[in-house]
C-alpha cells in the first residue's frame, strides 16, 4: 500500500477532512490526512479527542477494503489497533507494558496513549471505504483534569518523539497488518489481537449494568463483542459500551 501524506496546519477533524476528500473524488486507498492540530477531534461515540497542536500525531488514513464483507468489518479494527500498539511498543522501554483496551484504544502504564475511529461506507455486499483517524499522545506534557487517564509517550519514557519520524513507524505497521488481512491471514491477527487485550486471561470483577460478576476475558468475536467466561463455566458476550472491569493491580483497570 502506497501513502500519500495530504499535510494540514489545522482542520476540524482529520476524519472529517478525509471524507470529503472522498466525496470529491480528490482521495483514494492511501491517502492520508495528517494536522498539526484538530479543532474537533472525534472518538468513539460521543467523545471527542483532545490534543495540544504540534505535540502529537494525529491523522486519518483512508482505505478501500473491498476484499472484506461488512459482517467482518470488526477484522479491520483489529488489524488497525496492532498496528498502532506496534508503534508505541517500540517507542517505550521495554520495562513499560503495552496493551489494546477493547476496542481499539492502546493503554501503557494504565494510561491511555492511543484512541483509533474507524468509519465505513458500506454499499450492498463491499465496504466501500474505510477511514481510519488516529490519535497517538506523543510529547505533551500536561493533559485537562476531565482526561486523567491520558498520557504521552514522552511522559511515560522520558524522551520525546520525533512526529514524522513516528509517524512513518505507523504506516509502516498499519501496512502490514492490512497485508495480513489481504493475504486472509484473519486468524493470526484474530489470536494476536485477543493476546493483545489488556486484562486477558486474568481474573476480574465485571460490572454489567447494575451487576457484577467475576470471569476472564476470552477475547472477541467476529462482530468485535467481548467474550468472557464466568465463574461458573459459562461465557456471557458483551457489545462496547456494556460492560467495565476492574482488578487488584492498578494497571489496565478499565474497558
Amino acid at each position: 500500500m502506497k501513502v500519500d501524506v495530504i499535510f494540514l496546519e489545522s482542520t476540524g477533524s482529520t476524519n472529517t477532512s478525509a471524507r470529503q476528500l472522498l466525496n470529491d473524488s480528490s482521495a483514494s486507498e492511501g491517502s492520508l490526512i495528517w494536522a498539526a492540530g484538530q479543532l474537533e477531534g472525534r472518538g468513539q461515540g460521543s467523545n471527542s479527542w483532545h490534543s495540544q497542536p504540534g505535540l502529537n500525531l494525529t491523522f486519518s488514513l483512508v482505505l478501500e477494503p473491498l476484499f472484506l464483507p461488512p459482517d467482518r468489518q470488526f477484522s479491520l479494527n483489529k488489524a488497525m489497533a496492532l498496528g498502532v500498539l506496534q508503534t508505541v511498543r517500540q517507542a517505550l522501554p521495554h520495562d513499560i507494558s503495552a496493551c489494546i483496551k477493547w476496542p481499539n484504544d492502546i493503554y501503557a502504564s494504565g494510561k491511555k496513549i492511543s484512541g483509533i475511529l474507524i468509519e465505513h461506507s458500506i454499499q450492498g455486499n463491499v465496504i466501500k471505504n474505510s477511514i481510519i483517524g488516529i490519535g497517538i499522545n506523543l510529547n505533551q506534557d500536561e493533559f485537562p483534569a476531565w482526561l486523567p487517564k491520558a498520557a504521552s509517550l514522552k511522559q511515560l519514557s522520558g524522551s520525546a518523539c520525533d512526529i514524522r519520524e513516528m509517524l512513518e513507524k505507523t504506516c509502516a505497521n498499519l501496512a502490514g497488518e492490512y497485508a495480513r488481512l489481504k493475504n486472509d491471514d484473519f486468524q493470526a491477527v484474530q489470536t494476536e489481537y485477543n493476546s493483545s487485550l489488556c486484562g486477558c486471561g486474568r481474573d476480574l470483577e465485571f460490572t454489567a449494568g447494575s451487576s457484577s460478576f467475576t470471569g476472564r476475558i476470552l477475547g472477541v468475536d467476529d462482530f468485535g463483542r467481548l467474550c468472557v467466561l464466568t465463574a461458573d463455566g459459562g461465557v456471557r458476550v458483551f457489545s462496547h459500551g456494556e460492560i467495565s472491569f476492574s482488578e487488584v493491580r492498578d494497571q489496565d483497570r478499565e474497558i
